[in-house]
């Protein structure tokens, strides 16, 4: 989270658009498969250079799987949802159209406006301050705590006070 802040910062500061897709549950293997592949660890500077203007994988977007890198220049489904804004572009509708698909969160930098926005389940939250983008991140990426583990350390507990 500390990274893809940092270089959301310096990307936010200098007005270069950016388009982080996070994967989490559902696979992002098919957008993978069509973009160029790096699997890098994740750094701000490599973020940040990836986004630099005329770089060839500008355009697109970053895929990260876990803590890597896994692709750059990755195109997504736009949306179609009336309730975005039409002074919005393509970035912002790409990260709403992947995360309507599927449980991914999509981190964007605004081109014109250097304004940092989050798709998560098919909703945009535009405009966001980068401590409020920190705070969602590390909510959202915080390991879930098992169900069954939870079952069985109660079933452990119960077992202990029938004896």
């Amino acid at each position: 989270v500390y990274e893809i802040a940092t270089a959301l910062d310096q990307l936010r500061k200098q007005s270069i658009g950016a388009l982080i897709v996070i994967e989490r549950d559902n696979s992002l293997n098919d957008y993978i498969e069509k973009s160029k592949k790096l699997y890098a660890d994740i750094s701000s500077e490599l973020l940040v250079s990836i986004f630099f203007p005329n770089n060839p994988l500008h355009d697109g977007g970053v895929i990260i799987q876990g803590d890597k890198i896994t692709s750059a220049g990755a195109v997504f489904p736009t949306s179609d949802s009336l309730k975005i804004s039409k002074r919005l572009g393509t970035r912002h509708r790409a990260a709403l159209g992947i995360s309507e698909t599927g449980d991914s969160i999509s981190l964007v930098v605004s081109e014109e406006t250097g304004r940092l926005s989050i798709a998560m389940n098919g909703e945009l939250n535009y405009n966001l301050t980068l401590d409020e983008v920190k705070m969602i991140l590390l909510e959202e990426l915080r390991p879930k705590q098992s169900l069954l583990m939870d079952y069985s350390e109660e079933e452990g507990e119960s077992d202990e006070s029938d004896n």
